[in-house]
């Protein structure tokens, strides 16, 4: 598989110029690394965001990201020419995910120590007003997506921290549009609850 690129050279998401990925994957099948070189470029963004939302650990985000487009890379003659690129490398990556917090049952314990400064740059922090309140807020996002069911913090990790459509979550949890639009309403519903919560607390010990 054709080597990562350095951080911070790719695009800021799985939109980019050139061939569409359908037909970037024909030129790898045909033998073209660059090409598969080109759907990690395109993708390797969104797909770190994607896998951080379940693991919620950076250093295991890379590592599970890059296992994903390995896995993608050797399986890619069991892709049919009909499905979508996009689709099908996200579901191994959350099946990745789903596996290393199998292997890693206290990742919960862990997650003070493992939210960096470039982890929590990854999550949105609408209203906040400075630097400083901003990775507070992205701090208890973290937290509160730990303790959502997992039908709704995927939902909400896909919806609001890798920027897809409702149509395009449905297709890739395989459910209905409306199941969807229902997950992430309570997610966010339960996030706001638990970030409220948390700055309660706070609040509360700085008496």
């Amino acid at each position: 598989m054709p080597a990562q690129k350095p951080r911070g050279q790719e695009p800021a998401g799985g939109k980019a110029d050139g061939p569409e990925d359908g037909e970037l994957v024909r030129r790898t099948a045909a033998g073209d690394q660059q090409a598969f070189e080109n759907l990690v470029v395109r993708y390797e963004v969104p797909l770190r965001k994607l896998v951080y939302g379940y693991v919620l650990d950076w250093e295991t985000a890379e590592d599970v990201a890059q296992d994903a487009f390995l896995l993608a890379f050797r399986k890619l003659d069991r892709l049919d020419e009909h499905a979508a690129f996009k689709s099908w490398l996200y579901r191994i990556a959350i099946n990745r995910a789903h596996d290393e917090l199998r292997r890693k049952s206290r990742w919960r314990r862990r997650l003070d120590s493992n939210v960096g400064d470039e982890a929590l740059a990854e999550l949105p922090a609408v209203g906040a007003e400075s630097a400083v309140e901003a990775r507070l807020l992205r701090r208890s996002i973290v937290r509160g997506l730990a303790r959502l069911p997992k039908a709704q913090r995927s939902a909400v990790v896909l919806k609001d921290v890798v920027g897809m459509k409702y149509v395009e979550i449905a297709e890739l949890l395989d459910c209905p549009i409306g199941t969807v639009q229902i997950r992430v309403h309570r997610g966010r519903r339960s996030l706001r609850r638990l970030i409220g919560e948390a700055g309660s607390k706070a609040g509360g010990g700085r008496r």
